[in-house]
């Protein structure tokens, strides 16, 4: 989300400095032209976790069957195939591991986490993406841009915060909570999932968070009008909540 977000920001803050976005608005409309470059940045990491995700499931289909000793693989297949884990635990098998190896060698369940991975994770970026280009087109410079991206970044530390609670306790409230709200969702309700949460809690979750994208873009589309045009001074959180009024 950083990551990424950064690029679209630093990508219109050098177009804003050379003027160039000033000669593509006369052909091009403001809001057509930022969420042409937060869709296209968006694509590339899309891409990116898609990758991961293809060499993932065939490590987990291929590869790590193909390196597991008969035995290990043996009592996998049986958990797999519904056996009697009480029963294989008295024989002396090591039940935690053998069960652990057979969510790892899943495929169906690999896929499924990487798809709601991909699912949070483009939401996320259009989401956080639509900020920092609102940042890019209000200042000058990286150094101007450092006060205003404070209160983007604060929500994403948070999540990161809030995760280490869910391997605890992954109902809590303030875990449930935080996998709801748009800004920290992407990361906390990643860390719920494999706890095997309700399936509308998950959908909700996208909901609101594709929901709060399309409030963002509108939000940031008019900073992004205003901002593109603007020269010399950095602009203050007031200020900013004026040029949306606009």
């Amino acid at each position: 989300l950083i990551i990424y977000g950064s690029i679209v920001m630093q990508s219109i803050i050098e177009e804003k400095s050379s003027r160039i976005l000033e000669v593509l608005v006369s052909s091009v409309r403001p809001f057509d032209m930022m969420m042409g470059k937060i869709l296209g940045v968006a694509a590339v990491a899309a891409t990116q976790i898609a990758i991961w995700g293809v060499l993932i499931v065939a490590i987990s289909a291929l590869l790590i069957p193909a390196i597991m000793p008969d035995d290990i693989l043996a009592s996998v297949e049986a958990v797999k195939g519904g056996a009697d884990v009480m029963a294989m635990a008295s024989n002396g098998v090591d039940i935690e591991m053998v069960t652990a190896m057979a969510s790892i060698t899943n495929t169906g369940y690999i896929a499924e986490i990487i798809a709601l991975l991909l699912i949070f994770m483009v939401g996320g970026f259009l989401l956080y993406a639509a900020m920092y280009a609102a940042v890019g087109a209000s200042v000058d410079s990286a150094q101007d841009a450092q006060q205003l991206t404070t209160p983007i970044t604060i929500p994403i530390i948070l999540a990161f915060l809030i995760l280490t609670m869910v391997m605890n306790d992954p109902n809590s409230p303030l875990v449930v909570w935080c996998s709801m709200i748009p800004f920290t969702s992407p990361i906390v309700m990643m860390g719920r999932i494999p706890s095997g949460i309700p399936t509308w809690e998950i959908v909700l979750s996208i909901v609101l968070l594709y929901a709060t994208f399309i409030v963002m873009v509108w939000l940031a589309g008019k900073i992004y009008r205003v901002g593109i045009f603007m020269h010399g001074k950095k602009p203050t959180f007031k200020e900013l909540y004026k040029w949306i009024k606009y």
